[in-house]
Parts: C-alpha cells; structure tokens; sequence
C-alpha cells in the first residue's frame, strides 16, 4: 500500500514529510529539517514568544530592511568594481597586443 492512498496534503496545513522507500533516518530527519527552515514556522515561534509592542515590531523591520539595503548595494559596488577591474585589464591586454603587432610589422 503506498502512502498516497491515505496521505492528502490538501487536508493539512503543517509541516508533513512522509518517509521514502528505502530511506535512512538521517536523510528523513534532514528533508524534515529543511522543510521546517524553509517555511519559516521557527522564526514565527520566536517571534510569537513574547509580546513586542507595534512600535517596536515597526523599528525592528525598518532596521531589518535598511541592513538589506546596504548589503544590496554593497554587492552592486562589488560587482561594479569588478566590471571596472575587467575592463581595465582588457584595455592593457589590448595595447599590448596592438604593441607587439606594430612592433613585429617594423622588423
């Protein structure tokens, strides 16, 4: 009997991982993990511990969405840098060759 006969994920709204045929106990208990991480029930948990005021669940996701910014642009400068960096080498790489190219003609 296989497990889609009993098992209905419409019927749930949680978190259920049904085990593989065949599978070890630690593959089953990392597909669990991961699915759990990835819903972000944990964090909600967290969250939901203790009360936090309005004001402040304000000032924390502002924070939150100021530091992501800055990583955002941080990367942006990175990647432009580097882009920056390329074309500088090519441009050597280029006079370089247009050099040896006149110079081979004079010979």
């Amino acid at each position: 009997m296989s497990n889609q006969n009993y098992y209905k994920a419409d019927e749930h709204n949680g978190i259920c991982v049904v085990r593989r045929k065949g599978e070890d106990d630690e593959d089953f208990i990392k597909r669990f993990r991961k699915k759990f991480s990835k819903s972000g029930l944990a964090k909600e948990l967290r969250e939901r511990m203790y009360f936090e005021k309005p004001s402040n669940k304000r000032r924390r996701k502002k924070a939150q969405s100021i530091r992501l910014l800055k990583k955002e642009e941080e990367k942006l400068e990175k990647l432009k840098e580097r882009a920056r960096k390329f074309k500088q080498k090519e441009r050597r790489n280029k006079h370089k060759k247009g050099d040896r190219n006149d110079k081979s003609n004079r010979r």
